[in-house]
């Protein structure tokens, strides 16, 4: 049978046959988006809903099992959910769908879509492969189509032809754009069935997923950089509590895998939150799930919010503010918590388990250089334990992304490879490959390209002296003898040319930084050369640098680092006056108790032992959050240093990334960012 005469029987109506309806949301393989497909379910969930026996619905997450599927069934549609670490291989897949089976319905939708009308039309010109366009939410408008295509028994060119308006459906007839407006927004979202309650989501909470929930949906900010800063995404629709509820506990019995994340763009900030946050509380101490909560991100509200992450063990709480500096704020209409407020609310955070993180976006228009650095130190200062520094996406969907905008502000952009998306698929025996490629802001009116970079090379600096708490004993005694962490961290960044081994890691991470293209296409043909797209797939090019190298100073250069790390902080205490003998003296013993708990983190050898005449069992036991003096020994006491089992067991599944070189040396912080728990643990002899 022919491919023609395959896809022709395949064209029957839905009383005959049902309607055989795949979704995918794509993840390139070793890719870090390992959630589950909660899009692309839920408006699978609703279709099902509506349509009951009419269809038939496969989710997919992997590549490789979508190969499979297409391999073993012909699908009448295949809908794919798209976003930045997606849309070329969904791509990839919809046009060789489409050349095998030509009746095949394709189906795209997600955010990675223009807002400007022009370039909607361009990309879908430029993608025949795709029949309709969902845009907004989802899952009325999915139906909608669906009933438009089953009044003509599923004949994508037949209903296109008749240039009708779907509301929140874009299409291309007659070499124009069919735009149905924007589709309303489900009121209650209660109407949309739970994926998980339904057992849509089994299989990949199976196979490891990890399991994403949604209590609200919109944001009541206005952010140019977020696709969620549309009008269309205010007013605030919720899930109810009970529903939530129902699917927390259905989770808690069902994932394998003890990390939740919250899809929210404001967790914590209603008080339903604070609800739920108990009620998880509670699921917590039953059924030791989760054991990590990621989502914990009001912009405002904060008090709520840390009342929120004091009740779930493991929580994260977000304070992103992107940036500090008003006149950026202004310009991409972000409010952010006042500095005043998150100081107290982390100061409060001191009190709980939770763990605070911040995030700042470079590049954002009216942004300077001294703008970043000082948004980062008001961060340290502020006590936040994660302050990571982001490149400015532009995302499609996004108002920073339209021409005037950029026009306005003067944004320049360079365009460069997605990390971990270049690896190879095989589908109906042929092979290909289908790298993400971004496009970020490296220069506007307000920031050079030199600035940038300068940028870069601090945020290395936080990440490898700061982040994760990685000096955390050193940063205490300092903050206790009352000098600034952000004054720390900005000399231990003046210095780090100096040291040669410094040096030579800092170069190699700009090297790969300014692996840019001024355009697309450059890149594009770059790609195309023999041999490059093997360099990308095995890490050589396209590397996440700022994780790569902060993992190769820490597994490699501990060591170095603590040598520069104390070296800048004597010279700091030598000139306040504050250097007294007894000051010296736990200092001195505090290099060497960092030393022997953090130097080669990785090393499996045998004990290590020291001596100390300050009581480093009950300082760590308190944080490190008091001042030494008061705990010092009657005599010297031995203190042994050992991994603990599950430390070896861990450092020899990491060790045999390191033959991959620093792409090996990134997976390794990838699959536990958690850096203080690598150094050893340690014991009274």
């Amino acid at each position: 049978m022919t491919a023609d005469t395959l896809n022709q029987s395949r064209i029957k109506s839905p009383v005959e046959m049902k309607v055989n309806i795949v979704f995918a949301d794509l993840t390139h393989l070793g890719h870090a988006c390992n959630a589950v497909p909660y899009g692309i379910a839920l408006v699978a969930a609703y279709a099902l809903e509506k349509l009951g026996s009419e269809i038939a619905v496969t989710l997919v997450k992997s590549p490789t099992e979508l190969a499979r599927h297409l391999d073993l069934t012909v699908p009448d549609m295949v809908c794919f959910s798209t976003y930045i670490w997606n849309t070329e291989i969904s791509r990839a897949f919809a046009s060789r769908i489409k050349e095998r089976y030509p009746f095949c319905i394709i189906v795209f939708g997600g955010p990675n879509f223009p807002l400007n009308r022009v370039e909607q039309e361009k990309l879908l010109h430029d993608h025949p492969e795709i029949d309709f366009f969902v845009y907004r939410e989802g899952e009325a408008a999915f139906f909608t189509l669906y009933q438009a295509l089953k009044q003509h028994k599923f004949n994508a060119d037949t209903l296109r032809n008749q240039g009708t308006d779907l509301p929140g459906c874009l299409y291309i007839h007659s070499g124009t754009l069919v735009d149905g407006g924007l589709p309303p927004r489900i009121e209650s979202l209660d109407e949309i069935p739970s994926p998980y309650l339904t057992g849509l989501c089994d299989q990949f909470l199976e196979q490891g997923y990890t399991p994403v929930i949604q209590i609200t949906r919109g944001c009541p900010f206005h952010c140019s950089f977020c696709q969620e800063g549309n009008d269309y995404f205010n007013p605030i629709k919720r899930y109810s509590v009970e529903r939530v509820l129902q699917e927390l506990w259905y989770l808690a019995r069902r994932s394998v895998v003890k990390t939740l994340q919250v899809a929210d763009s404001n967790f914590g900030m209603y008080d339903e939150d604070i609800e739920i946050a108990r009620e998880l509380s509670i699921i917590q101490k039953k059924l030791n799930w989760p054991t990590y909560f990621v989502g914990i991100g009001a912009k405002n509200n904060k008090k709520r919010a840390l009342e929120a992450a004091t009740l779930i063990k493991g929580a994260m709480l977000s304070a992103a503010i992107q940036s500090s500096d008003p006149l950026v704020l202004q310009n991409v209409k972000r409010q952010n918590v006042s500095l005043v407020e998150m100081i107290q609310m982390v100061s409060e955070q001191e009190l709980s388990e939770t763990h605070s993180f911040s995030e700042v976006i470079l590049g954002l228009p009216g942004d300077t250089r001294q703008a970043h650095i000082n948004s980062i130190c008001e961060l340290i200062d502020a006590g936040i334990h994660v302050v990571r520094s982001h490149q400015l996406i532009m995302l499609p969907g996004s108002e920073i992304s339209k021409p005037e905008y950029r026009k306005q502000f003067g944004l320049q952009t360079r365009f460069r490879v997605m990390h971990n998306t270049a690896g190879s698929v095989l589908l109906f025996g042929n092979t290909f490959t289908a790298p993400e490629i971004d496009e970020i802001c490296v220069a506007s009116s307000t920031l050079t390209f030199q600035d940038y970079l300068e940028c870069r090379l601090f945020d290395l600096t936080v990440e490898i002296f700061y982040n994760n708490g990685i000096l955390l004993e050193l940063n205490s005694f300092l903050k206790h003898k009352g000098f600034a962490i952000s004054e720390f961290i900005c000399r231990v960044h003046k210095q780090v040319y100096e040291h040669p081994v410094l040096k030579k890691l800092y170069d190699g991470f700009l090297d790969d930084t300014a692996e840019l293209w001024e355009t697309r296409d450059e890149l594009t043909s770059f790609l195309v050369k023999p041999g490059i797209l093997e360099r990308y797939s095995i890490g050589e090019l396209g590397r996440n640098e700022q994780l790569a190298y902060k993992s190769l100073a820490i597994f490699e250069h501990m060591d170095v680092l603590i040598e520069h790390a104390y070296h800048i902080a004597s010279d700091m205490l030598l000139k306040s006056g504050i250097f007294t003998h007894s000051v010296r003296a736990y200092f001195d013993e505090l290099q060497r108790f960092d030393l022997l708990r953090k130097r080669d983190p990785l090393s499996c050898e045998e004990l290590r032992s020291g001596t100390f005449r300050y009581d480093f069992v009950t300082l760590y036991g308190k944080g490190f959050k008091v001042s030494p003096e008061g705990y010092m020994l009657k005599e010297d006491a031995v203190l042994l240093f050992q991994h603990s089992q599950e430390q070896l067991d861990f450092a020899k599944k990491a060790r045999a990334l390191l033959k991959n070189g620093l792409h090996g040396y990134a997976a390794i912080i990838s699959s536990n960012p958690k850096i203080r728990e690598y150094f050893r643990s340690f014991y009274a002899g």
